[in-house]
């Protein structure tokens, strides 16, 4: 979820859960790319890349949102991974070339700073880029704003309804977010209904949930709060540090 509202104190606020299978190991939120010393974001351990990143240097944050898995590619080569994609995202007016787009499994990616905010999506046939206009927005694993999801149609109005906080770096997470926390507490829905923000299945064996959430408020003069949770159905929030 994103507020994007460029004339504001706080242009950009976002609100974001990450959904994964619980057993894939995570590191939390840091500096961890030596080439990009000014990003932070939790890390895949497995492929080293990240589901969502900070550059507090430019006042910008980048999501990654898995999409459909694909076949194989046809010349056999392996399909790169698409944690890597937020943090070019960061640092490239064009993230990935069109033409090489056919290599990953389909994807969500959403950039944005105080000025301007954008997704670009991949389904294994089409790659579309969109700008987000003004307003509040949800993004899922279908595309942003997909009213076929039916967390898009619960949570769009309580998102609307929930005041704007003053998230400046330093205050207390209470005190910096306000409603904020309680729209991220997932309005009280079970983990298995279609709907829930904070989710919990089985698949087979395996167990998917949601793992992790993140605030992040971008401020008119770049500066950035970072605060994260690593169990947002019993949330425990602290500020990340710069």
């Amino acid at each position: 979820m994103l507020r994007f509202a460029p004339a504001a104190s706080w242009p950009l606020l976002v609100a974001a859960v990450r959904d994964e299978f619980l057993v894939r190991p995570w590191d939390p939120p840091a500096a961890y790319w030596p080439d990009l010393p000014f990003v932070q974001g939790g890390r895949d351990r497995l492929a080293g890349g990240t589901w969502m990143a900070v550059d507090r240097a430019h006042g910008a944050v980048a999501a990654l949102l898995n999409g459909v898995r694909l076949a194989p590619p046809e010349d056999g080569s392996a399909r790169p991974t698409r944690g890597r994609l937020p943090l070019d995202a960061l640092t490239r007016a064009e993230p990935i070339d069109p033409g090489e787009v056919w290599r990953y499994d389909g994807f969500h990616l959403l950039r944005a700073d105080s000025d301007h905010a954008e997704v670009w999506s991949w389904d294994g046939v089409g790659f579309t880029h969109e700008d987000l206009c003004p307003g509040d927005h949800i993004v899922v694993n279908l595309g942003a704003d997909r009213d076929e999801d039916p967390l898009i149609p619960h949570f769009r109005p309580l998102l609307q309804a929930t005041l704007s906080p003053d998230p400046r770096p330093g205050k207390p997470t209470a005190d910096a977010w306000g409603e904020w926390l309680d729209l991220m507490r997932g309005d009280g829905l079970d983990p298995t209904d279609p709907r829930a923000l904070i989710i919990d299945h089985r698949i087979g064996d395996a167990h998917y949930g949601s793992g992790s959430a993140t605030l992040i408020g971008v401020a008119a003069d770049g500066a950035v709060r970072y605060d994260f949770t690593a169990t947002p159905a019993t949330p425990n929030w602290s500020e990340i540090a710069p």
